[in-house]
């Protein structure tokens, strides 16, 4: 079944219309019955998550650090090159990062602590701010999503994350509107260390890229299937690469630094461990700083995912 089928499929079910690809919106609204009416929170989430389903047709494209018109690497590791062909099935991308209202859906409808609940980590949560949650969490959203629809949810792959930001496997540098960066008109604001550091973004809150997909290119990392290995470019398959078989990292696209530009360019590789760990310094041993996993799905604010349906179920 081609993706576009699919997600009529899904839009059938959830009872609404998929905005039109390469549209702009509004960020999704507040879900009706917010409060203890978990069957309606529910409902209100699926029908945002099909109004934000960006379908993008299947294609080859040159996937990685392309260089510069000297011949200079754009970035200084060398894991995003070499540059090397790509072929992907159809699939369709949310449009939008899952924020702490969606997963607060999730961690409620199946019995889960909800995330940064602590006194820290409190502060980052607002409704529509993205969430900050581990790769197992992000995993498990993007499933539960495929178990109540029969739909191939699933966290999208690297080289699917990369084709959606280049709006199809175009050569722009930043997934914004224009493929540039214009601070304060589509991407945050400059800030200097020393100062306050500023809240994320709600999600939406800048132009999306030209196929509708927001944030890609803003101040956060977002999980994706894929393992982490250095030199897997030099072997990757040429059709629909979905990473190593294994490995003690995973990937991160999108922003690896809130405050560099360059991190934020479409082909930047980021390697986390999928558990996140914080420190407990000082932790009154020695003033040795310790460090231990986020509680359940927790991460840092800046750890952030949105899911994908593919055209066929993928078996990783």
């Amino acid at each position: 079944m081609t993706s576009s089928r699919l997600v009529a499929a899904f839009l059938l079910y959830a009872g609404v219309h998929a905005l039109a690809m390469g549209a702009e919106a509004s960020p999704p609204p507040t879900p009706a019955g917010a409060g203890n009416n978990l069957d309606a929170r529910i409902q209100a989430l699926l029908t945002n998550v099909t109004g934000s389903l960006r379908p993008l047709k299947g294609g080859t494209f040159d996937m990685g650090d392309w260089g510069d018109e000297h011949g200079r690497y754009y970035d200084m590791e060398t894991s995003s090159r070499p540059l090397h062909k790509v072929t992907l099935d159809g699939f369709s991308m949310m449009a939008y990062k899952v924020t702490y209202e969606d997963f607060d859906v999730f961690t409620d409808a199946t019995g889960k602590e909800r995330i940064a609940m602590d006194d820290i980590y409190i502060k980052s949560r607002a409704p529509k701010r993205p969430a900050g949650v581990s790769w197992h969490g992000a995993k498990a959203y993007c499933l539960w999503l495929g178990t109540l629809t029969k739909l191939p949810f699933d966290l999208p792959t690297e080289a699917q994350w990369e084709y959606a930001a280049r709006s199809g496997g175009k050569r722009v540098l930043f997934a914004t509107n224009n493929g540039k960066i214009e601070r304060g008109r589509n991407f945050p604001k400059e800030w200097q260390h020393g100062e306050k550091e500023p809240s994320l973004s709600e999600v939406g809150r800048y132009p999306p890229n030209p196929v509708g997909i927001y944030g890609m290119s803003e101040e956060t990392g977002e999980w994706v299937q894929d393992w982490f290995d250095p030199t897997y470019y030099n072997s990757s398959p040429k059709k629909n690469p979905r990473g190593p078989r294994i490995g003690t990292e995973k990937v991160q696209r999108g922003s690896g630094s809130k405050s560099s530009e360059i991190s934020a360019a479409v082909f930047m590789r980021i390697n986390r461990e999928p558990q996140t760990l914080q420190t407990t310094f000082p932790n009154g041993i020695g003033g040795e700083e310790v460090m231990i996993p986020f509680p359940g799905y927790s991460s840092y604010d800046v750890d952030n995912f949105r899911c994908a349906v593919n055209s066929l179920r993928i078996i990783y």
